[in-house]
């Protein structure tokens, strides 16, 4: 499980806040905000703050300590919504550095 679901679910805990009232105060469905605490789905950077800031949390607290934890659930988003097609391009693009994606085909180390 995701260290900010755990932060999450213990300071709802501690406010006595259940699904339901997380959810409406973010105004989506409860059946969001179990898919986000189940860790079967993942909330936007902004979202992910808007949750610290509801429970309490400071960001630092919802991972790693920076803003990578919510780039990473942001990037993993886009991912999901992507077709398979751009799935692979993308993949292509960041495994090839000489991808046209790049914007210039020089090494950038040399």
């Amino acid at each position: 499980m995701s260290d900010w679901i755990d932060k999450a679910r213990d300071a709802m805990k501690r406010r006595g806040m259940t699904n339901l009232q997380l959810a409406r105060e973010l105004g989506v469905s409860q059946s969001t905000v179990g898919r986000w605490l189940g860790g079967r789905s993942i909330p936007g950077g902004g979202t992910l703050r808007r949750i610290g800031s509801l429970l309490g949390i400071r960001l630092a607290d919802t991972g790693s300590g920076d803003t990578g934890d919510v780039q990473e659930a942001e990037l993993l988003a886009a991912f999901r919504r992507m077709t398979p097609a751009d799935r692979t391009l993308l993949l292509q693009c960041l495994r090839d550095r000489e991808h046209p994606c790049h914007g210039r085909s020089e090494d950038p180390d040399g």
